[in-house]
């Protein structure tokens, strides 16, 4: 690393909670020996507060972050903390550090909230960070991605303005990325803190993959901007020294004059500074093939870039042909990098709608194809969300209770709040769970096993709506039951499942992003 390192208590803010600086001098040891444990949620003996799994459950109507523990002991519900003052969709993405720390977005006040998850027995909001020095977040941070390779690191996708686009807090011509950094929970550790933020030249959703050694000499990142249709290349790799997390002068223009035309507008100009209807919404890595996949859902198309030469090498285009009326609408990587899995439905029937699937085999020698998997078709349901499990055995998936572009007829026959889990292996339905009643449902597993290659212990499903105090149903994974339904805050839309060590065990469940 070529950051400047600080003390933990050198920084002009208190490491430590009044309330865990207790813990963390009996737990420094412990802390150190089992960050560094490779095996699943193992480590920290039975009962020990590091011990416990937990749901990090954000309620979008309340701004707080309500902490569910996994493991059926005690009361279920740790904690709930505010993440800032309520305001509609503020939190705009959870995720945790190897480091230990647990941070949050908060799109309106511009701010990252760093949470120590185990101290005093419970988490603790230790700070909002925006600003270090000179060094200030960028606008409106919404992802938050943990570096796959500096897992201390971790990188937010700043989207801007919500009118315009352009970081005004930087200020930028675009939008913008920030990188924070962080080292254990123990004293002599690292403060959470800003780094850097570079700016970007593309507006729009940012989305953001990593080319990771050993299949190419150095880690690079790939951001993609959605309103321009461009990716741009960021030095990530430490060895880049002082100029690690630069944006190069290299800009990847997604535009095609055949899918711009076809949509009726202009033929690409050739210049990446003409925004293009593309919109890249998916950034995948494959392990398999060492190559960077994005998929633009304004063409429908996936492209694989290749780290090394930094220039598009295939396209495909996701669509079936005729006479299929399936419509991809999802995009992910499956576990071993050997494919991306399709998800998409049928309208063509009236009465019904038909959830479907498909394949991209990466690893197939010449042109790239979208395969459609003739089974399962699922009657009446439209697939939303999904997770793989790390080892590849089962893909879990909610569906959506949305009726918007269905006849009335396919809406009266829609089937609503199920959680559908897949046997990839043979793309065949293993097992579909009623869930209770809510407009939608967010999802993550609690993974365990084998490092990088675990199984799902748990399934955690929120069950939320809008103004209303929602609930989390806790699902068993080898029942495949609910064993508790919990009440939480109002609308809860997104849950991220934490345990001590998961980072150092790369045992968290395959998102679609």
């Amino acid at each position: 690393m070529s950051n400047t390192r600080y003390s933990a208590m050198s920084v002009h803010k208190r490491l430590w909670g009044a309330r865990s600086i207790g813990r963390h001098v009996l737990c420094s040891a412990l802390l150190l020996l089992a960050a560094c444990s490779s095996g699943g949620d193992s480590g920290p003996e039975t009962n020990s507060p590091l011990s416990t799994p937990m749901a990090l459950v954000v309620n979008q109507d309340d701004t707080t972050m309500t902490t569910v523990r996994l493991d059926g002991k005690h009361s279920p519900v740790i904690s709930t903390l505010s993440l800032g003052p309520v305001q509609a969709d503020a939190i705009g993405g959870v995720t945790f550090s190897l480091g230990e720390w647990i941070f949050a977005t908060n799109t309106e006040s511009n701010k990252v909230a760093a949470i120590d998850p185990v101290g005093a027995l419970a988490p603790i909001l230790e700070d909002f960070l925006d600003v270090n020095g000179p060094v200030r977040l960028g606008q409106r941070p919404t992802r938050i991605y943990r570096d796959p390779v500096d897992k201390e690191v971790l990188w937010t996708m700043n989207d801007g303005d919500p009118v315009t686009g352009i970081d005004t807090l930087r200020p930028c011509n675009g939008g913008s990325f920030s990188v924070l950094h962080n080292s254990h929970l123990t004293a002599g550790g690292e403060k959470p803190h800003v780094v850097t933020t570079s700016c970007l030249s593309g507006i729009g959703e940012h989305f953001i993959a990593f080319s990771r050694p050993p299949a190419v000499s150095q880690e690079i990142g790939f951001v993609s901007s959605k309103t321009t249709g461009v990716v741009e290349v960021v030095l990530a790799d430490s060895s880049f020294g002082n100029v690690r997390y630069s944006p190069l002068p290299v800009r990847i223009d997604l535009c095609n004059s055949s899918n711009e035309t076809a949509l009726g507008y202009p033929a690409c100009g050739g210049s990446v500074t003409t925004p293009n209807h593309s919109a890249p919404t998916g950034m995948f890595w494959s392990q398999a093939t060492g190559k960077i996949y994005s998929y633009l859902s304004g063409y429908r198309t996936v492209v694989e870039i290749n780290p090394m030469s930094l220039a598009i090498t295939r396209t495909v285009d996701i669509a079936p042909p005729l006479p299929s009326q399936t419509v991809f609408h999802s995009v992910g990587i499956t576990p071993s990098g050997q494919a991306l899995f399709l998800v998409g439905e049928d309208r063509s029937d009236p009465g019904h709608v038909f959830g479907t699937f498909g394949s991209i085999d990466l690893t197939a020698v010449g042109a790239l194809s979208a395969t459609e998997l003739p089974f399962p078709r699922l009657s009446d349901i439209r697939p939303a969300r999904f997770q793989f499990t790390p080892d590849g055995v089962r893909i879990y998936m909610t569906q959506s209770n949305d009726v918007t572009g269905l006849t009335f007829e396919q809406a009266a026959n829609l089937r609503k709040d199920l959680l559908l889990i897949f046997d990839p292996s043979f793309i065949s339905l293993v097992f579909e769970l009623a869930l209770p009643p809510a407009e939608m449902h967010a999802m993550d597993l609690w993974i365990t096993g084998p490092h990088g290659a675990g199984s799902a212990k748990g399934i955690v499903v929120t069950n939320a709506t809008p103004g209303v105090n929602g609930t989390v149903s806790l699902i068993d994974g080898a029942t495949n039951t609910i064993t508790s339904i919990i009440p939480v805050g109002k609308n809860p839309k997104q849950v991220t499942v934490y345990y001590f060590g998961l980072a150092a065990s790369d045992n968290q469940a395959t998102p679609t992003w």
